[in-house]
């Protein structure tokens, strides 16, 4: 299964001060003393990465394919909000979960659910590491998983009519 995220990315997402409020480790009184607990943020990502193939890959195998550097930036962006809610919403951090960011996982759920259910595209944007100037829109007879040949039981269904 290819990677939607990764800690670099995730940072560079939300920057380095708040990646340290919510996983650091070290001196707690200031953030100058502490570190990125980097697998702290790597295990929520992991469950990030199952969590966002399993609304996407059925659709969009293609994705499976994909270098973490040519993900899609839609997906790295939600799988971002999910990443940033998992880690803030730790028994040992309560009331760090802001308004903004219980909207945002939310949100990134409902977006992932209707690339599911096919009422939003999944572009490729990104190929090489770098964003595309022209989009590649899916191609919809190609990408999904098609179901062929007769239903085992119409003609019994359907007899007499």
């Amino acid at each position: 299964m290819g990677r939607f995220l990764t800690v670099d990315s995730f940072i560079a997402q939300f920057g380095e001060t708040e990646a340290r409020q919510i996983a650091g480790t070290g001196d707690f009184n200031s953030l100058e003393g502490s570190q990125i607990d980097q697998a702290a943020i790597e295990a929520e990502i992991a469950f990030t990465d199952e969590l966002i193939a399993g609304y996407v890959l059925a659709r969009h195998p293609w994705v499976n394919d994909q270098d973490v550097a040519d993900m899609p930036n839609l997906l790295k962006g939600l799988g971002g909000d999910i990443t940033r809610y998992r880690l803030r919403d730790k028994e040992s951090g309560k009331g760090q979960v802001s308004e903004t960011v219980e909207t945002r996982y939310k949100d990134a759920l409902k977006r992932l659910e209707a690339i599911q259910q096919g009422k939003l595209d999944l572009p490729r944007d990104r190929q090489g590491g770098a964003d595309q100037s022209d989009i590649d829109l899916p191609n919809g007879s190609s990408d999904v998983a098609k179901i062929s040949g007769p239903a085992p039981q119409a003609d019994a269904i359907l007899g007499g009519y």
